[in-house]
C-alpha cells in the first residue's frame, strides 16, 4: 500500500514538474523565436560573460546581431551595458564597444553603461542614457532565451522597446542550461511581482 502511495505522488509530482516547465519555458522560447525588432532610437546590447579581453560565445552572437540591426538602419545608436565581473579584467561595456568599432560600428555611436550586474540594472541604467540622449524607444538585443524576460523588465521600468533575438550558442548543453536559468528568473520574476 505504501509502496502504491509513494508511486502515485512521484506521478503526481512528476506530472507537476512537466505542467510548470510547460507553462514557463513555452513562452521563453516563443518569445526567443517570434519577436521582430522595430525601428527605433538605440539598440540595447545586453552583457554577458567574457574570456579575457574577449566576448564570450553567447555575447558575440548577441554583438553581431547588434551589428546587423544598426547596419540594416534600426537605429542610430548602439548602448552596451555590463559591467566588470569579479572574475572579469574589463568590463563587459568596454570589450562589447571594442568588438563592434573592429567590426566597423563609428565609436560615436557606441555609448557605454559600465555599471550594471544584472538585466535589471542594464536595463535601468540603459533608460537613463535613453532619457539623457532623448531617446523614446529601444530595441533590446540579447541571446533568444534571455529575450522574453529582458521585454518583461523593459516594460515593468516603462521603457518602449522590441527584441531581437540573437541566437543560442551552438552547444546543446549550454543552450539547456540557459532555457533552464531563464525559467528560474521567470518564476522568481513572477513571484516578486506578486508580493
Amino acid at each position: 500500500m505504501k509502496l502504491l502511495v509513494s508511486k502515485k505522488i512521484r506521478r503526481y509530482l512528476l506530472f507537476l514538474v512537466m505542467i510548470t516547465v510547460a507553462v514557463v519555458e513555452v513562452p521563453i522560447i516563443a518569445v526567443g523565436q517570434l519577436t521582430k525588432p522595430v525601428p527605433s532610437d538605440t539598440i540595447i546590447v545586453l552583457g554577458a560573460k567574457l574570456i579575457g579581453k574577449q566576448p564570450s560565445t553567447m555575447l558575440r552572437l548577441r554583438l553581431d546581431e547588434a551589428v546587423r540591426l544598426y547596419t540594416a538602419g534600426y537605429a542610430r545608436a548602439i548602448i552596451v551595458s555590463g559591467a566588470q565581473g569579479a572574475d572579469e579584467i574589463a568590463t563587459e561595456a568596454s570589450v562589447m564597444h571594442d568588438y563592434l568599432v573592429a567590426k566597423g560600428i563609428p565609436a560615436a555611436k557606441i555609448l557605454l553603461e559600465d555599471q550594471s550586474y544584472n538585466t535589471h540594472q542594464n536595463l535601468l541604467n540603459s533608460k537613463e542614457i535613453m532619457r539623457e540622449r532623448g531617446f523614446r524607444s529601444a530595441v533590446i538585443v540579447s541571446n533568444a532565451s534571455h529575450i522574453r524576460r529582458s521585454l518583461v523588465l523593459a516594460r515593468q521600468l516603462g521603457i518602449e522597446a522590441s527584441g531581437s533575438a540573437a541566437p543560442m550558442a551552438d552547444n546543446a548543453y549550454l543552450t539547456a542550461k540557459q532555457y533552464a536559468r531563464e525559467g528560474a528568473a521567470m518564476l522568481s520574476l513572477f513571484v516578486l511581482n506578486q508580493q
